[in-house]
């Protein structure tokens, strides 16, 4: 039996209001995780192939013709909502007698997706072992998975040739950078996040430096820990440094978390090699954070700069321009602010009204939006959709303005 698992094209993605090019250039790549994660648990006796269509840079037409090509009995697509129309042509016009959906846009759409042309549907953090399971017998309709992340193993990168995933040319020196997950899920209620995962699973310390001993030994120079919000946890992270010290483990890694550390969890990670914390910061604006409902306040975030610039960790922040409690003080004196911190590599967003989430719910509520633009688009996929601004022409060219006169403070 002969199973292809695959992403989805870039082409006709519906538009993502976020940084410009100059810091997400085409170099970077996203290794596919997931899609490896599954592959790795399904038992060797099947065929598994993988198929990166977004990194690859393949048409909706190219992948369908690879698809064909490779006639597979099981086809496994994983999906983003902003990647739903693409997900409806590849169903459509491929002719895998068993098509399967996973991935984030699986969570609330699941009824939606099989009456696209889905034969099952699975939801849930993680369907490592669910879908292995289900390779037999091929059930239909939605499949509510169980897996647990220690219950797995980690994704066998002898699959997929490594180093066209090493990142190059994403705002510093990679050094052979490439990417690890040690668990899913976040448990904050950031109003403008999607993340739809609150229930956090962490893999045991040991396994994540099993892994890391893996990927250094495949030629990896720099690791990144990336996880929905790494270091909630801080007496994990002092088990990880515990077992990096057991295991006599040498090499640089990063991770992906909120902005909050205490002086001696920085220290024990600087001492253990940890180079850089990409941080969702959001904005620097009290009322601001208060709207975003970010557990963290100015004083929070300088508080955290401090101990990050002390243990001479670099920062990769995340701002996020537009929410309406903003002021003009804090738009002028925002750059100044970002430097003053310490922040080495800011990246600038537009507020984006992203579905299933409290504020895009709350514009739907209050008549901001009259039209249930993302619901309407889940139902009915169409090529390159953009949602509506919610607050006129005039203030997205503001916003986009300034977003782009930031850029210009901090381009390199």
């Amino acid at each position: 039996m002969k199973i292809l698992l695959t992403n989805l094209p870039k082409e006709k993605s519906a538009i993502q209001w976020v940084t410009p090019k100059y810091f997400m250039p085409d170099k970077s790549k996203y290794i596919p995780l997931g899609l490896i994660s599954l592959a790795t648990n399904i038992p060797k006796k099947y065929e598994v192939k993988i198929l990166d269509s977004s990194n690859r840079n393949l048409s909706i037409d190219e992948t369908i013709e690879k698809i064909e090509k490779e006639r597979p009995d099981i086809l496994g697509l994983s999906v983003g909502t902003f990647k739903a129309y693409q997900m409806t042509q590849v169903l459509k016009k491929t002719s895998a007698p068993y098509k399967v959906v996973g991935g984030a846009h699986a969570t609330n759409n699941a009824e939606q997706i099989l009456k696209q042309g889905a034969d099952a549907v699975f939801v849930g953090q993680l369907a490592d072992i669910d879908f292995a399971e289900s390779i037999e017998k091929q059930p239909k309709g939605i499949i509510y998975c169980k897996t647990k992340i220690n219950d797995i193993k980690f994704p066998d990168r002898s699959s997929i040739d490594n180093e066209y995933y090493y990142a190059n040319g994403n705002l510093f020196k990679s050094n052979k950078r490439i990417s690890m997950f040690s668990g899913v899920g976040c448990p904050n209620h950031c109003r403008f996040c999607d993340v739809q995962t609150k229930v956090v699973q962490r893999k045991n310390p040991e396994q994540v430096l099993e892994e890391m001993i893996y990927l250094k030994s495949i030629g990896a120079r720099s690791i990144h820990i990336y996880e929905d919000n790494f270091n909630t946890d801080e007496d994990y992270l002092k088990q990880i440094c515990d077992e990096i010290d057991k295991r006599d483990f040498h090499s640089e890694w990063s991770g992906r978390g909120q902005a909050k550390m205490s002086l001696e969890t920085a220290k024990m990670l600087s001492d253990r090699g940890f180079k850089r914390i990409h941080v969702g910061i959001e904005s620097l604006h009290d009322p601001t954070l208060r709207w975003f409902k970010k557990p963290q306040n100015y004083k929070t975030i300088k508080k955290f700069c401090d101990t990050m610039n002390k243990e001479h960790i670099d920062m990769v922040g995340f701002f996020i321009v537009g929410a309406p409690t903003e002021t003009k003080d804090y738009r002028n004196s925002m750059a100044r602010m970002i430097k003053d911190l310490g922040i080495k590599y800011p990246l600038f967003s537009i507020l984006q009204p992203l579905p299933n989430t409290e504020y895009y719910n709350d514009l739907l509520k209050d008549g901001t939006y009259k039209t249930d633009f993302w619901g309407d688009f889940i139902k009915n996929p169409t090529p390159d959709f953009m949602l509506p601004f919610p607050y006129g022409e005039q203030k997205w060219k503001e916003d986009a303005d300034f977003v782009q006169s930031l850029i210009g403070e901090f381009k390199r």
